[in-house]
């Protein structure tokens, strides 16, 4: 039993780095009034480009920077058709996400065809941290690739910045207020740009994880609805970093489950499969109307 626990919460931490840094990357541009719902094809850009660094320079942190830069082309993309354009958001987010998903496919194939057998890449080692590792039961948090450290450290920096600093005041106030945070001499829209385009620099990253940690190659929707459902954990954790956090932590344990239960229950695996979002439909209903917006979310600004 204490195994089972053990190797559940492992999987566990493995697995939430997709949610988090993608609902991370939403988190960011929403604090600005910018909502982006394109994380699917963000996630499958960032996984395209980050196989395909990783497997011709045999060097992963170059898949991981292509996948940052693929995301954040694609997150400039949709600033200028939002933002600069002032395009209805949800509709550009809906045709960056189909763009980002045909994108990814389209250089994969240019690269390689079709092959019987797909090229691999290797995965990315566990780090173990000295002392922490071997504390029993939660050492496993401490015994990850070093993408899972990124995801904590990560979540703890942007908390700081912006509940701690000039600059996160003035961000979330862009995001509330954008009217008045121009009259104080923020500058909104370049604002809003370097956040957008971080964030969906980040749900590239999300996506390279998943060849370089789960399956070694990439396949065409790999992603598996991930990008979406972080836009519910997102939305539940009211744009936080800390909460967005914990409810990676559910929805990735909920995958988990999903799997482990499909070991000799009996239960067809399509409908196991069907958990996680079941599980993001629920708390989506209990907390929907208790998550905190930006007041100024989806809304275009101009100075006019």
């Amino acid at each position: 039993m204490l195994e089972d626990i053990t190797t559940f919460l492992e999987v566990t931490a493995m697995s939430i780095v997709p949610y988090a840094l993608c609902s991370l990357g939403i988190m960011l541009g929403a604090r600005t009034g910018v909502l982006n719902i394109s994380g699917e094809g963000a996630m499958l850009m960032g996984a395209s480009a980050g196989f395909l660094g990783a497997y011709f320079t045999g060097n992963p942190l170059i898949g991981m920077l292509l996948a940052l830069a693929a995301g954040g082309g694609l997150g400039l993309i949709f600033a200028w058709l939002s933002v600069g354009l002032k395009l209805n958001q949800f509709m550009m987010g809906i045709c960056i996400y189909i763009f980002g998903m045909g994108l990814a496919d389209f250089i994969y194939r240019l690269c390689f065809g079709v092959r019987v057998l797909p090229p691999l890449i290797g995965t990315l080692p566990k780090v173990a941290i000295p002392g922490l590792s071997q504390i029993p039961i939660v050492g496993v948090l401490f015994n990850q690739n070093v993408l899972v450290y990124f995801t904590f450290v990560l979540t703890l920096v942007l908390f700081l910045i912006l509940y701690k600093t000039r600059i996160g005041l003035e961000t979330r106030a862009v995001g509330e207020n954008p009217r008045a945070a121009d009259v104080l001499g923020v500058k909104v829209i370049r604002r809003r740009y370097v956040c957008v385009a971080i964030g969906a620099a980040m749900m590239g990253l999300a996506g390279a994880y998943l060849p370089m940690v789960f399956t070694g190659t990439y396949t065409p929707l790999m992603s598996a609805g991930k990008g979406f459902m972080a836009i519910g954990v997102a939305i539940l954790g009211s744009f936080r970093p800390e909460r967005i956090l914990a409810g990676s932590f559910l929805f990735a344990g909920a995958e988990v489950m999903s799997y482990r239960l499909q070991l000799g229950t009996g239960i067809p695996w399509q409908f196991l499969l069907m958990l996680p979002f079941i599980v993001v439909l629920i708390v989506m209903w209990i907390f929907y109307k208790r998550a905190e917006w930006p007041a100024a979310i989806g809304i275009p600004y101009s100075r006019e």
